[in-house]
């Protein structure tokens, strides 16, 4: 009866904290092949970040996560659905913070600064910055790596590929169809973490060039 127990209660931590750590970035093979040691760090931060912002705490597990992460994806199809637009749920404010914590060779491995041009009807024009995912960095190789094995993301990174950012089939893909991305697995998640936070900084960044 004891070494049932003992061995019921062993079972039990090893599943329990298998499950916390599957969060951990670190741990994933694509994303350790990836970056280095200080890059993964600052995606942890990243996705430690858009995961407090969504379900209200990053501190949870990966079951919990991947219940947060439908829950999202379903509120913003509603929303786009309904309204044709959507409350991605992240303090910009809070967001230009944590870009403050990475180091800025890993900002550029996900990111880069383009400019958009605004032309008003009295035929002035205004240029403001706005942030692009980077189609040749380490980011675009680590969802390249993973579009191997994932038709899906081969889908999402063959399309940023060929337009060098974000595009409305990209994101209607993911707003429309997020039921055909794998949410339970920590690379999809990190994807839509990088995707949204991404779309957040376009809605309001007003910064000029």
């Amino acid at each position: 009866m004891k070494k049932t127990l003992i061995y019921f209660l062993i079972s039990t931590i090893l599943i329990s904290c298998s499950t916390l750590e599957s969060k951990e970035l670190k741990l994933n093979n694509t994303i350790a092949e990836t970056f280095n040691e200080s890059e993964i760090k600052d995606l942890q931060i990243l996705f430690d970040f858009f995961n407090e912002q969504i379900c209200g705490s990053k501190d949870m597990n990966n079951d919990s996560l991947t219940e947060c992460y439908e829950n999202y994806c379903s509120q913003i199809k509603k929303e786009f659905k309904s309204k044709y637009t959507f409350d991605t749920k992240i303090d910009f404010n809070q967001q230009l913070e944590i870009y403050e914590q990475l180091d800025t060779s890993t900002f550029k491995q996900i990111w880069y600064f383009g400019r958009h041009r605004i032309i008003r009807k009295q035929k002035d024009t205004l240029d403001f910055k706005e942030i692009s995912l980077a189609s040749n960095k380490k980011y675009s190789k680590f969802l390249e790596k993973y579009g191997e094995e994932n038709n899906t993301i081969k889908n999402y990174i063959k399309r940023l590929k060929a337009a060098g950012d974000i595009t409305p089939t990209m994101n209607s893909s993911l707003i429309m169809a997020y039921e055909r991305y794998n949410l339970s697995d920590i690379r999809t998640k990190l994807m839509i973490a990088i995707h949204y936070l991404t779309i957040n900084d376009q809605f309001f960044r007003q910064e000029k060039y």
